[in-house]
């Protein structure tokens, strides 16, 4: 075993510091914080809208039950979830309470958003890896 040195020479010396940026994540990265963020939204909005003093008809009743089970199950990346949020979008845009609906809306379209970027980086993801020969 060798020694560790006791004495270091201050001639001909020099020392190097190297100070590098943090690499910013991109989405690929942060897919799981991405879905989290989107069911985050989700749940605002449902819990929003089922505290609105208003009767829904049945196709929003039956809007409103699927996007509640998909929300209980946190399956965002799926077309039952996008497709609930999205009919219960366009029903709550023609609602006369345009505050509370505005909000909920909006909260709907941020999930809506979230998981379209997920799934579509899950599918780049499969076809880069389909075409460098991962079949599976």
């Amino acid at each position: 075993m060798i020694p560790a040195p006791t004495h270091f020479p201050n001639d001909n010396s020099h020392r190097v510091a190297l100070f590098l940026q943090p690499t910013p994540r991109d989405d690929f990265d942060r897919l799981e914080e991405l879905t989290a963020d989107g069911l985050q939204a989700a749940c605002v909005a449902l819990d929003a809208l089922t505290s609105l003093p208003m009767q829904f008809d049945r196709s929003t009743a039956a809007s409103l039950a699927e996007l509640q089970q998909a929300v209980e199950k946190r399956r965002l990346l799926n077309d039952r979830f996008v497709d609930a949020a999205t009919e219960l979008c366009a029903q709550l845009s023609d609602a006369e309470q345009s505050g509370p609906c505005a909000e909920i809306t909006s909260g709907l379209r941020q999930a809506i958003s979230l998981s379209n970027r997920v799934r579509d980086l899950l599918a780049a993801e499969r076809d880069v890896g389909w075409h460098r020969g991962i079949r599976g």
